[in-house]
């Protein structure tokens, strides 16, 4: 040891680190003709709480990558336990086989990327426990279904 030194410190060599490179993830942005996403709550009215729901209403949008949707082509399967499915076309009156699509109280005939739209029809009055089951069917896109379980004890408006 040389004079004044404490002592040697043996040196090593580390092998060189390689990095190997992380490929970067690739987004591949997908051509939809409707990704349609529930906005909200599902709400059942009931115009008679003791007979049962007689209406649906919730809020359907597109993100902004999607491609408009043509509501007047779309189409809505509704089926409430132990009762046959009713397919529902977009319309202006109050029925049960018509829907309306509205956007602020105005009637629409189109869903555009980012925009959000309000759906109502009536149904066959449907009792407290049931399960309903909603289709939503846009012309060339992917269908959205909506199941639900309408409240024991009916309001004149509830949250499925």
């Amino acid at each position: 040891t040389p004079r004044g030194s404490e002592g040697t410190i043996p040196v090593t060599s580390l092998p060189a680190a390689t990095a190997s490179p992380v490929p970067a993830p690739t987004l591949q942005p997908t051509q939809s003709t409707g990704n349609i996403q529930l906005t909200g709550n599902v709400y059942a009215l009931s115009s008679d709480p003791l007979r049962g729901i007689d209406t649906i209403t919730f809020s359907i949008g597109l993100p902004a990558h999607a491609s408009a949707v043509d509501l007047t082509r779309m189409e809505i399967v509704f089926s409430a336990q132990d009762s046959a499915p009713v397919t529902l076309l977009r319309g202006t009156r109050d029925s049960t086989s018509i829907f309306t699509t509205t956007t602020g109280g105005n009637a629409v005939t189109a869903l555009l990327p980012g925009d959000e739209v309000d759906i109502s029809f009536r149904v066959k009055p449907v009792s407290g426990g049931a399960t309903v089951n909603i289709e939503v069917r846009p012309p060339g896109g992917a269908a959205l279904p909506i199941s639900r379980t309408v409240p024991a004890m009916i309001l004149s408006m509830n949250v499925l």
